[in-house]
C-alpha cells in the first residue's frame, strides 16, 4: 500500500469527498455483484467496451479526477498530479484497456463508504500498479498542406488599439501589397457618368492654380487649414453631391468596437443621416491627412494606420466588396483602393503639378455610385427590409429570400475569406430557417457547394445542407482593366518596439521583422505622368503583369513543392464571392443558454465531423466557434449542434488545392497545424477541444454568463492562442496542454463551470498522453477509437451534471 505523507493527509483532511462519490454507489455495486467465474477476466484478458464494470470505473475516475484533492496530490515518483494520472488511466478504460480486477479494491471501498484516508490510499495503488503500456506513437508527419497565414480576426473588443492591431495587418497586407498600378485613375474615375461633372468642376476652379500652385491651398499644410479648405471647396462645388465629406473626433463616430477619428472620410447625403454623429456602417471612403515627410517611414505608418480604418469599415459591413482611401501627406496625393485581395494604389502625384487629377478625384469620390464604391449591391434593401435571390439546389429555380440584417457571425479582417452569416427565411414565414453565408475563396478552391452535394450523396448527418447558391463576383472581375506587377518589397525595418507582433524567419517568406516603408531610401517614387491615368505600360510593366488565368497556371506548376514559404510573386491571388444558402438555422455556439445545451452542442458536432470524415471522406480543416452552431433536434435528426462552413474542407486523397495559402483562426489550430504539419481529423478533434476552453474561459466572462465582470482574471493566459508568431503560440499551446499548464487554464473557469473541468481534463488526457512528454500528433490506431473515447467522455460529463444545471 502507498504511504501518504503527512501533508497528503492534510490536504485530504482539508478537502473531503463527503458525498462527491455516493451518486456511483448504485453502478458500482452491480459491477461488484457482476464478479463471479465467466463474467470477469481473472486470466488478464480485458472486458469487454459494453460491459457493465467498464462504464461504472469510467464513471469513478471521472469524479475523483475532478475532485480538489485530485489536484493537489502526486506520487513521489512522479512529476504530474493525481488528476492526470487518473486522466491517463480513464484513457486506458476508453481505449478496451481495462482489467476490472485492477479496479476492484477501489471500487469496494467505494461501495463500503470507507474513510478518505482509505480511498485516496487505493487510488496511489491503483496507478502504481496498473501496467502504463508504451503510449500510442503518431503517424508520421507531413508537410504538403496549403499554408497557412495570419489575419487580425482575433483581436476584438479593446483589443482592437494600434499597438496590437498593425502588426496582424501587415502580415494580411505585406505580401499582397500593389504600388503604382496602370490603369487606376481610368479604371475608377474616367468614363463614368459623372466624368464630365469632375472636368467642369475642374474648369471652375482653374483660376486658382497659378504658376504651377493652387494659390488658395494652405501653403503649409497642417491638418486643420487643409480640412477648412477642403470643406469650402465642398460647399462651393459639392453640396449637391450624393457623398459628403466630413471629419471625425472618438466622440461622434460609433457603431464600432474600438474608439477612432478619421481625418477625412465620405458619407451619404441623406437628411435622415445626422451631421454630428457618424456611423461606421455609413462611411464610404477613408482619407487621411500628413503635413510633412517628418520620418522616413511615415507613408508605411499612414498605410497602416488608413488599414486599421478599412479593417473597421469590413467588420461593420462585412459585405463589402471593396473600400477606396487616399493618404495626403503635404503636397503628395496617393489613392488606395483595398480589398479581399490586398490594397492596391495609383501613382503619388503632387496636387500642383497635377491640379485636374486633384479636383477629379476628390470631386468623384462624392459622386461614385454604390457599386463604383464598393459597397453590396447584391442584397437588396426594401424599406427596413433586406432580400437575396439565390439559385435553389434542388429544383435550378431562384428563390427570393429575407434576411435578419444582424449577421450572427463576421471576420474582423481585411486579407481573409470576410466570411458572414446572416440568418435568413421565405417572405411568408415567420421563422428564420436558413443560414446565408457570404465569403471570398480563392478560386483554386474546390466550390463549397459541391463539397455539400458530396456529403449528402455520402450519408453524411449533422452538417448543414445546401438550400441555394449564388455567385456574385470575383477579385479578377473587380480588378479587370487594371495592370498588376510584382507585390511590393518592403524594406528591411521594423514596427514599433512596442509592438508584440515582431515575427522570425520562421514564419513568412519574408517576415514580420522586415517592414517598411513604401518609398525608396525614405521617400515615395519619383513622380509620373499619370502612366495610371490611361497610358500604355512599358514593356518592363506587361512583362511583369500576370492575369488571374496566368497566375493560376503558375500556382499550379509550383503546388508540386512542400514548402510553407512558397509563394506566387507575380499576381493577385483570385477569389470568388458568393452566396451559399444552408438549412437548418441555429444560433452561434457562443450563444448557449445552458451548460448542458452547451455540451451537447459540442459533442453532436463532434458526432457530424466523425460521419463527415468517416463516411463523406472529407475533412473539416476549419473548426472554430463561429463553424459549430446550435439546433433543434426536433428539427435535425436529433442534433443540438451542427457543423457549418466547409470551404476548407478537402476530400480525402485529393491533393493540394493550388491556393496560395489559408487562413484560420489562430487560437483553435491544433498545435501541429502552427507548426506547418499538414491536418489531419485529430487536428480538428484538437480544435473542438479548444473551443470548449475558449467560451468556458473567455466567452462567459464576456457574456457576463454565471459570472460576475469583477470575478475575471484580469489577464487571460488564453491571449497567448493567438499573440506572437506561429512558433509562439505553438509552444504556449503545448505548455498549456500540459499539467501545470492546464491546471492555470481550469483557474479562469467561473465556479459556475467547476463541474466542467473534469470533462477538460478526461479530453486533455485523451488528445494529450504523456509519456516522457507530452505527445501531440495523430495516432496510428483507427480513427473512430479517438472520436469514440471523446464522445463517450462528452456523454459521461451530460450524464453527471447536477440536476439544477440540466433543469435550466
Amino acid at each position: 500500500m502507498a504511504n501518504l505523507s503527512q501533508n497528503d493527509r492534510n490536504i485530504i483532511a482539508e478537502h473531503p469527498l463527503d458525498k462527491c462519490l455516493d451518486h456511483l454507489q448504485d453502478l458500482l455495486r452491480k459491477a461488484e455483484q457482476n464478479c463471479r467465474p465467466g463474467s470477469l477476466s481473472y486470466d488478464g484478458t480485458v472486458d469487454s467496451l459494453d460491459s457493465g464494470p467498464q462504464k461504472a470505473i469510467s464513471r469513478l475516475l471521472n469524479a475523483l479526477q475532478g475532485h480538489e484533492v485530485a489536484f493537489n496530490l502526486r506520487l513521489k515518483t512522479g512529476s504530474e498530479n493525481i488528476a492526470s494520472e487518473l486522466s491517463t488511466l480513464f484513457r486506458r478504460v476508453q481505449n478496451s484497456n481495462f482489467n476490472y480486477v485492477h479496479y476492484r479494491a477501489l471500487s469496494r471501498l467505494v461501495v463500503k463508504q470507507a474513510s478518505d484516508v482509505d480511498i485516496w490510499n487505493a487510488v496511489f495503488d491503483l496507478i502504481i500498479t496498473v501496467s502504463r503500456t508504451t503510449p500510442p506513437t503518431s503517424i508520421p508527419p507531413s508537410f504538403d498542406g496549403t499554408p497557412i497565414t495570419i489575419s487580425s480576426s482575433s483581436q476584438q473588443g479593446g483589443e482592437q488599439t494600434q499597438k496590437l492591431l498593425e502588426g496582424r495587418i501587415f502580415e494580411e497586407i505585406g505580401e499582397c501589397t500593389y504600388q503604382n498600378v496602370e490603369g487606376f485613375f481610368s479604371k475608377h474615375f474616367e468614363g463614368k457618368p459623372w466624368t464630365e461633372r469632375t472636368k467642369k468642376i475642374y474648369q471652375a476652379v482653374q483660376e486658382r492654380h497659378v504658376d504651377g500652385r493652387w494659390t488658395d491651398f494652405p501653403q503649409t499644410p497642417v491638418q486643420n487649414e487643409v480640412c477648412k479648405w477642403w470643406f469650402d471647396f465642398q460647399d462651393e462645388f459639392l453640396s449637391s453631391e450624393r457623398g459628403v465629406y466630413y471629419t471625425s473626433t472618438t466622440r461622434d463616430l460609433i457603431g464600432c468596437e474600438a474608439k477612432r477619428q478619421i481625418d477625412l472620410f465620405v458619407k451619404p447625403s441623406n437628411e435622415k443621416l445626422s451631421k454630428v454623429v457618424h456611423d461606421w456602417k455609413d462611411v464610404e471612403v477613408i482619407g487621411e491627412l500628413t503635413e510633412t515627410d517628418k520620418t522616413k517611414n511615415i507613408t508605411k505608418a499612414k498605410l497602416l494606420q488608413i488599414a486599421r480604418y478599412v479593417r473597421d469599415v469590413f467588420s461593420i459591413q462585412p459585405t463589402r466588396r471593396y473600400v477606396h482611401a487616399f493618404i495626403l501627406r503635404g503636397n503628395d496625393m496617393q489613392a488606395w483602393v483595398f480589398d479581399r485581395s490586398g490594397p492596391y494604389s495609383s501613382t503619388t502625384f503632387d496636387i500642383h503639378e497635377e491640379p485636374e487629377r486633384f479636383i477629379r478625384t476628390i470631386a468623384g469620390y462624392v459622386m461614385m455610385s454604390d457599386e463604383e464604391l464598393g459597397l453590396d449591391t447584391f442584397i437588396e434593401q426594401d424599406s427596413s427590409e433586406q432580400f437575396i435571390t439565390v439559385v435553389e439546389d434542388a429544383t435550378g429555380k431562384e428563390r427570393r429570400l429575407q434576411l435578419d440584417p444582424a449577421p450572427i457571425a463576421y471576420q474582423r479582417a481585411i486579407v481573409c475569406r470576410g466570411t458572414s452569416c446572416f440568418r435568413a427565411k421565405t417572405p411568408s414565414s415567420k421563422n428564420f430557417q436558413y443560414v446565408a453565408k457570404f465569403s471570398w475563396v480563392s478560386d483554386k478552391r474546390r466550390p463549397e457547394a459541391e463539397l455539400l452535394r458530396l456529403a449528402r450523396k455520402r450519408g453524411v448527418e449533422g452538417v448543414a445542407s445546401l438550400f441555394g447558391h449564388r455567385r456574385i463576383t470575383s477579385i479578377a472581375d473587380m480588378r479587370e482593366g487594371l495592370t498588376f506587377g510584382k507585390p511590393y518589397a518592403f524594406r528591411n525595418t521594423t514596427l514599433s518596439p512596442a509592438s508584440s507582433f515582431s515575427q522570425s524567419q520562421s514564419l513568412l517568406p519574408r517576415s514580420f521583422g522586415q517592414i517598411c516603408s513604401l518609398g525608396t531610401a525614405g521617400d515615395l517614387p519619383k513622380k509620373r505622368k499619370s502612366v495610371d491615368a490611361g497610358g500604355s505600360p512599358s514593356k518592363r510593366s506587361r512583362s511583369n503583369s500576370q492575369s488571374p488565368d496566368k497566375a493560376g497556371r503558375k500556382n499550379q506548376a509550383s503546388s508540386q513543392t512542400t514548402s510553407l514559404y512558397t509563394y506566387d510573386d507575380g499576381s493577385f491571388q483570385n477569389r470568388n464571392f458568393s452566396c451559399s444558402v444552408i438549412s437548418p438555422a441555429g444560433r452561434a455556439l457562443r450563444d448557449f443558454e445552458s451548460i448542458p445545451e452547451l455540451l451537447e452542442a459540442l459533442r453532436c458536432a463532434i458526432k457530424a465531423h466523425k460521419s463527415l470524415y468517416m463516411d463523406g471522406k472529407i475533412l473539416h480543416r476549419d473548426i472554430s466557434e463561429n463553424n459549430i452552431i446550435i439546433t433543434d433536434p426536433k428539427e435535425t435528426n436529433g442534433f443540438t449542434g451542427m457543423l457549418i462552413d466547409a470551404e476548407l474542407g478537402k476530400e480525402s486523397g485529393s491533393g493540394r488545392s493550388g491556393a496560395r495559402h489559408q487562413t484560420g483562426t489562430m487560437e483553435f489550430m491544433a498545435i501541429q497545424v502552427l507548426q506547418r504539419i499538414d491536418h489531419t481529423y485529430r487536428h480538428d478533434l484538437e480544435s473542438f477541444f479548444y473551443v470548449l476552453l475558449w467560451i468556458c474561459a473567455r466567452r462567459v466572462w464576456e457574456r457576463k454568463f454565471k459570472c460576475l465582470a469583477m470575478d475575471r482574471p484580469r489577464e487571460s493566459r488564453l491571449s497567448k492562442w493567438y499573440t506572437g508568431t506561429f512558433d509562439e503560440i505553438a509552444d504556449a499551446k503545448q505548455h498549456h496542454m500540459g499539467v501545470d499548464g492546464f491546471e492555470k487554464i481550469l483557474a479562469e473557469f467561473p465556479q459556475a463551470f467547476d463541474f466542467v473541468k473534469p470533462l477538460c481534463e478526461n479530453i486533455r488526457g485523451i488528445l494529450f498522453p504523456y509519456k516522457n512528454g507530452l505527445l501531440i500528433g495523430t495516432p496510428p490506431d483507427p480513427p473512430e477509437d479517438l472520436y469514440d473515447h471523446i464522445i463517450e467522455a462528452f456523454d459521461n460529463a451530460i450524464a453527471d451534471i447536477p440536476p439544477g444545471e440540466v433543469s435550466e
